[in-house]
């Protein structure tokens, strides 16, 4: 019997939580379903779209465009000229002549009323306000495919009509979920994120001493608040006390004035997921700075993973995740220094106690054979 066919479509990049999100969907589906990927964005083969399977089928709209159409490769080859060479020549098919004066986005419309007949699904993984997405369910519904949208960043205005197009959303939290359920009903699942390097974050031990590291981990950008966490963590170090901050982005620089050089404010750079579990092992306690776009996010999983104790703000899915934590703040810097000085405070004991409750919240809620059930099973379910 032939094996049915799934298309994940979103706008899928080289570097981020959806594309390792999406990567990860794509490879526990290829278990018992012919997967490919589809992005509206750009991609290379150094996108982490690729970190559970190399050989993964993965294409952007670009590329088939850059294919099927002369007159938009040679625009695509000057636009690629133009810009020094950088990138897939196929990165620039939708330059500003193309859209203006070759019907791109009618072309594009084209592309896609000719491949989605393919497939028997199609797993969306994107914002609900992403582009695209109404014209690119409706093609999918005139020719009866299925279609499950799992949602990325916090759900706000979501009265959209495609909603009820949807055959089932996959959110990471109720409260998430809620957020449409006010405007629209919808038939939806709750399926969280796992930690996909949980075999090196789960060989980490226990945190058995009085807290003293932390680190915080993200893109670099004036929306994740990470001034706050390193001038929360100015107001009470003590003498042996260290921040890292893993991650690269347009704020360093300015991050970096905060801090003012001080030796135990280390900024590390971008570090590959694959990597994380060495600095998590060197750490207490995982700071979750607030974002208020954030679904997940992973960095709290993989923190549960790897044992470590954590301060979060109440963003995203953190407070389903860990109804039991007492360490949450409201985003300004005193808050977050007075929930530093109270989990500093913990006697040993008290340490490994929670150390201990988190990764098992782990292991039961979140692992990766779990997550993995979750999908093939809702998936199985729609497919019957």
């Amino acid at each position: 019997m032939n094996r049915k066919k799934i298309l994940i479509f979103g706008p899928l990049g080289d570097f981020g939580g959806r594309e390792l999100e999406a990567g990860f969907i794509a490879n526990i589906l290829s278990a018992k379903y012919d997967v490919a990927v589809l992005t509206s964005s750009s991609i290379t083969h150094e996108s982490q779209l690729f970190d559970f399977n190399k050989n993964l089928n993965a294409f952007s709209i670009n590329d088939l465009l850059y294919k099927t159409y002369y007159s938009l490769k040679i625009l695509s080859f000057f636009s690629y000229l133009r810009n020094k060479k950088k990138g897939n020549k196929s990165s620039y098919a939708n330059n500003g002549i193309a859209k203006k004066y070759f019907n791109y986005n009618a072309k594009r419309l084209r592309i896609i009323r000719e491949l989605l007949p393919k497939y028997d699904l199609l797993f969306i993984c994107a914002q609900l306000t992403t582009a695209f997405l109404d014209e690119v369910i409706q093609i999918a519904k005139e020719n009866n495919i299925k279609v499950v949208f799992r949602t990325t960043g916090a759900i706000g205005f979501s009265d959209y009509d495609f909603i009820s197009s949807v055959d089932c959303f996959i959110h990471h939290s109720v409260s998430n979920a809620s957020r449409i359920q006010k405007d629209k009903n919808h038939t939806y699942v709750i399926i969280d994120q796992c930690a996909y390097n949980e075999k090196e974050l789960l060989e980490i031990p226990l945190v058995q001493n009085r807290v003293s590291t932390f680190l915080t981990l993200g893109r670099l950008v004036k929306e994740k608040n990470f001034d706050i966490v390193i001038k929360a963590f100015q107001k009470i170090k003590e003498e042996g006390d260290i921040l890292y901050i893993l991650g690269d982005g347009k704020e360093l620089n300015n991050l970096k004035r905060i801090a003012n050089n001080e030796k135990d404010v280390v900024f590390t750079g971008f570090i590959d997921n694959k990597d994380l579990h060495l600095y998590f092992s060197l750490v207490d306690c995982v700071i979750i700075s607030h974002f208020y776009s954030e679904t997940g996010p992973l960095t709290g999983i993989e923190a549960m993973a790897g044992s470590r104790l954590i301060i979060s703000a109440k963003t995203g899915a953190m407070q389903d995740r860990l109804p039991y934590n007492r360490y949450w703040f409201n985003n300004s810097v005193d808050d977050l220094a007075m929930q530093m000085i109270l989990i500093k405070a913990l006697a040993l004991e008290e340490v490994l106690l929670l150390s201990q409750r988190i990764r098992t919240s782990y292991l039961e809620d979140y692992s990766i054979n779990r997550i993995s059930e979750e999908y093939l099973k809702t998936i199985d379910n729609i497919l019957k």
